[in-house]
């Protein structure tokens, strides 16, 4: 073990939160001070020693002066016509290089994997980079070929996180497959909040976290990991999160933390518990969603009809998904008959709208072939406080949203995201073939399937395309 090094300047940073005081311009003044020494620190720590006990008890409070929308899921919603012209006006588009472009790998965009152990291998389908964006900088990468920072120009800048170990790519099966065993390096986890990144790397089993600041290109903090999926509240803030929705008895759900280890709050699952028959495989259809809105941590637990802001010691309500009968207990959605119950598949928010794709019955490849999971698509418009349902029988991993904008192509809205009054989105080449070759391709207007086969035929096969959509 090295020596520990204590961070007191850490310490002292939630002090503003504790005492519940208005922030005054000096506070602000003085924080901003504050986090540019921590990111001078460059601190690590190979042991931690968090003081003892929960500093906060959790709240779940309704903000009376924004008080949660409702949404009625359960019923079909009137068809409107939806086109992202009502609320954009221009494009940019940014082309990304793979910095391992060289040894033949590239950004993942619908692949599948193989993982094989020494025991047994998994495999599965749908992997896809990850695209962040700062003020800034623009980050873009997956846990398999690393996490990479560029300029707004697309420009290589900096690798923030890389493994030691590559997997093996085949560009022609859009395909990764990973050997493992407990010397192979992972990377565990990734979040990323404006300029500030945290990441988890595992090795011999042994997790560590990486407090990164994109701009000054370092770590300010190295440590043992902790708890759970980990994501960024602030830049010495985080949160754990691990619900295990097969658990026999009641636990936390989430941890807050501060960046030296100490828990600030615990946060408790109400879910119902479930009664796994003899111990048996139970299958597990829906995922916990977690985006940043307005770099405000978002989140939905699996199988529960709220959608929080989170806070340190607070989940406030900002969306409500009424299912009504079709909502699935726990109980039902591990291990009982799913036909005609709704799963919430994606979420994507914006300042003007709430994009919601959900399934009746659950996504799983022998659905999908017999035809018993239908997927459907509609938009919650903030403004007028109505949900619109917008038609579309393609699965998720090609269904566009309608795109008006000069110059631009339809939005391929699965793996879409909001940045401040931005919406972007990311289009490998293989992503872009199967758009050309989908059965809507021919609806587009002429125009966008020029602008379409344009941007494939300029795209590396081994890059990744970026449509930025602005106000």
């Amino acid at each position: 073990m090295g020596t520990t090094h204590v961070l007191v300047l850490i310490l002292c940073l939630g002090v503003l939160a504790c005492t519940g005081k208005k922030q005054t311009l000096e506070d602000k003044v003085d924080d901003t001070e504050k986090i540019e020494e921590l990111y001078a620190t460059e601190q690590t720590m190979d042991t931690i020693i968090p003081d003892p006990g929960i500093k906060y008890r959790e709240s779940r409070k309704i903000d009376p002066q924004n008080p949660p929308s409702v949404i009625d899921i359960e019923m079909l919603a009137g068809n409107k016509d939806f086109d992202l012209n009502q609320f954009y006006s221009e494009v940019e588009y940014v082309k990304l290089n793979h910095p391992l472009a060289g040894q033949q790998i590239g950004f993942l965009g619908n692949s599948t994997y193989e993982i094989s152990y020494e025991r047994g291998m998994t495999s599965g389908r749908g992997l896809n980079s990850s695209v962040f964006f700062s003020k800034d900088k623009i980050v873009a990468g997956d846990a398999y070929f690393g996490y990479h920072c560029f300029d707004l120009q697309g420009n290589y800048l900096s690798t923030i996180a890389a493994k030691k170990d590559i997997p093996g790519y085949d560009i022609n099966n859009n395909r990764v497959s990973v050997t493992f065993d407990t010397s192979t390096d992972q990377i565990a986890g990734f979040s990323m909040l404006d300029d500030n990144c945290l990441f988890l790397k595992v090795i011999n089993r042994k997790g560590a976290f990486y407090f990164h600041n994109i701009s000054s290109q370092k770590n300010y903090v190295t440590r043992p990991a902790s708890f759970g999926r980990s994501m960024l509240l602030s830049p010495d803030k985080y949160v754990g999160f691990g619900y295990n929705p097969g658990a026999d008895q009641h636990y936390p759900l989430m941890y807050s933390f501060n960046i030296t280890g100490d828990t600030l709050c615990q946060f408790m699952n109400y879910n119902p518990l479930v009664e796994i028959s003899n111990r048996q495989a139970y299958t597990n259809p829906e995922t916990s969603d977690f985006y940043y809105y307005n770099e405000k941590l978002t989140m939905r637990q699996a199988y529960n009809d709220t959608i929080y802001r989170v806070d340190m010691d607070r989940l406030t309500p900002v969306f409500i998904l009424n299912m009504g009968s079709k909502k699935p207990d726990v109980q039902t959605a591990l291990q009982g008959n799913k036909e005609g119950k709704i799963f919430i598949n994606n979420l994507l928010e914006t300042d003007d709208f709430l994009f919601i794709i959900h399934t009746e019955n659950y996504d799983c490849p022998n659905n999908r072939n017999n035809g018993s999971v239908k997927f459907f698509y509609s938009y919650f418009d903030k403004n007028e406080k109505k949900r619109y349902a917008i038609p579309g029988t393609l699965f998720p991993e090609v269904f566009t949203l309608k795109n008006s904008i000069p110059n631009t192509i339809p939005l391929l809205v699965n793996n879409a995201k909001a940045y401040g009054n931005k919406l972007y989105a990311a289009y490998t080449k293989i992503q872009l073939k199967e758009i050309i070759a989908s059965k809507d391709f021919s609806s587009f207007p002429e125009i966008q399937q020029e602008k379409i086969n344009e941007l494939y035929n300029e795209l590396s096969d081994y890059g990744l395309l970026i449509m930025i959509l602005k106000k």
